[in-house]
């Protein structure tokens, strides 16, 4: 399986809309981690691009009474526990992404709400944060993941960064450390 990740797009789908032109047909699933889940169907119209299967999360700035603020998706031999991560503190830290993927049962935790691309493993859970699509901290341009998720159980996820430069709209692979 593997998942276009985005969080934190506030409306603003001029980055989104490369980033589904690229990845929309390459990928089964696109994950939004809140602030903007509205936007995918926005984009992919604006790219004129069929939208994949898309999963979403509500974010602090999310009203849609449809949202919810935790989803497990994937594979029962691999869950995904996608969340936006202002409930579990990820400003100070991850900690508490990382233990509600325990908790959840998911060795893989998608989250957003920093704006800034993250990952890193914690006793065997991988917490991803793609940055924002639209908002950056810390980066001069927007941010977004692709995650390779294998089903054998014993192979280890795959990630990769892309930024998206604003003015020409390309995208291109970065290391995140």
């Amino acid at each position: 399986m593997r998942v276009l990740a985005v969080s934190d797009s506030h409306h603003d789908i001029s980055c989104l809309v490369p980033a589904l032109r690229k990845f929309a047909a390459k990928v089964d699933m696109v994950a939004h981690l809140g602030d903007g889940a509205e936007d995918l169907e926005e984009a992919a119209r604006a790219a004129k691009v069929p939208l994949p299967r898309w999963e979403a999360v509500r974010g602090n700035g999310d009203y849609e009474p449809w949202l919810q603020s935790r989803l497990l998706v994937g594979s029962a031999e691999r869950p995904i526990l996608m969340l936006h991560g202002h409930y579990e503190g990820v400003s100070e830290s991850p900690y508490g992404v990382v233990a509600a993927a325990s908790q959840a049962g998911a060795s893989l935790v998608l989250f957003g709400h920093t704006h800034r691309p993250f990952f890193e493993e914690y006793h065997g859970i991988l917490a991803v944060n793609p940055g924002s699509i639209s908002r950056p901290r810390g980066r001069d341009f927007p941010t977004f993941a692709l995650v390779d998720v294998p089903e054998e159980g014993n192979k280890w996820y795959d990630v990769e960064f892309y930024e998206v430069d604003r003015s020409s709209r390309r995208i291109r692979r970065i290391e995140v450390v």
